[in-house]
């Protein structure tokens, strides 16, 4: 009866002891998962959700950036400026930058333009159609796909990495974790801020083309601006700079009249002496 008993016993404690150890495993093992967390580096994270989220390359839309360049002779070049910003409305199109420049020869514009990529091939030719004469023309297509999906995964994996941290400090207790923690968190924002900043520059590129534009206007030689003088302007323009020349003498003797004064007195006493010398002497 007593070993009976005895079994139901042993068992009682044999499960209470398989418990606690069950616990103690639980409570140590999040512990070590926790450490672990804190400890994985944050580009190897960040790729796992690339690897889940990244579309077939087949799938994703072609980001491209159009650049092109236009150089010609006007006619008329203010009337061309005009019909230029009278064009850019019609193609939701603006001027960033311009710059006039005038010279006895010519006078140039370069302008540069930012249109809707959309529309962009008719712009230029709409552009190219108010030419003189073509001097240079170029334009150029930049395949930046890889590139702008490559950024928007970046920025996603660190948003997630972000909203990771975010969790396991409302998880925290321990002063060390919770410092851990937000420094690394801030350093992911400051990660999602520059490459944020990366893909908006990118996307307005890419959603805008940029159209250089420089034409000029030939100002016309006048023989008349550059007539040589004749004999008579030469004889006045001569009698005037001899005029010139005599009052500028007359006003440097004004200053050193003082020295030349000293000069002759000093003259005029040595000779004396050297009379008076010779006649003592005879």
């Amino acid at each position: 009866m007593k070993k009976v008993l005895l079994i139901p016993i042993i068992l009682f404690f044999v499960a209470c002891s398989a418990e606690n150890s069950a616990k103690y495993e639980v409570n140590e093992n999040s512990e070590v998962e926790f450490e672990d967390a804190l400890e994985i580096p944050a580009t190897e994270r960040a790729t796992r959700p690339a690897q889940q989220q990244q579309a077939p390359a087949e799938e994703k839309t072609r980001k491209l950036i159009k650049t092109g360049g236009l150089d010609f002779q006007s006619e008329d070049i203010d009337k061309d400026y005009q019909k230029i910003r009278a064009l850019l409305p019609k193609y939701n199109a603006y001027i960033e930058h311009e710059t006039q420049l005038k010279d006895p020869y010519r006078i140039t514009f370069d302008v540069t333009i930012r249109v809707p990529s959309a529309v962009y091939d008719t712009l230029y030719s709409s552009l190219t159609s108010l030419a003189y004469r073509v001097d240079n023309r170029h334009s150029n297509v930049e395949d930046a796909t890889m590139k702008y999906y490559d950024l928007l995964a970046r920025i996603s994996n660190k948003k997630a990495l972000e909203a990771r941290y975010v969790s396991l400090l409302k998880k925290a207790s321990k002063i060390k974790d919770i410092m851990e923690i937000e420094e690394k968190l801030n350093e992911t924002r400051v990660d999602i801020e520059q490459l944020q900043g990366q893909f908006n520059y990118l996307s307005k590129q890419v959603s805008y083309s940029t159209i250089h534009l420089k034409f000029y206007e030939i100002i016309p030689y006048e023989a008349s601006e550059y007539k040589e003088d004749g004999f008579g302007t030469k004889l006045l323009k001569a009698f005037k700079s001899g005029w010139e020349g005599l009052l500028s003498f007359l006003v440097a003797l004004a200053v050193i009249w003082p020295f030349i004064l000293v000069l002759v007195s000093g003259i005029f006493l040595f000779r004396k002496l050297r009379t008076r010398n010779k006649q003592r002497r005879e």
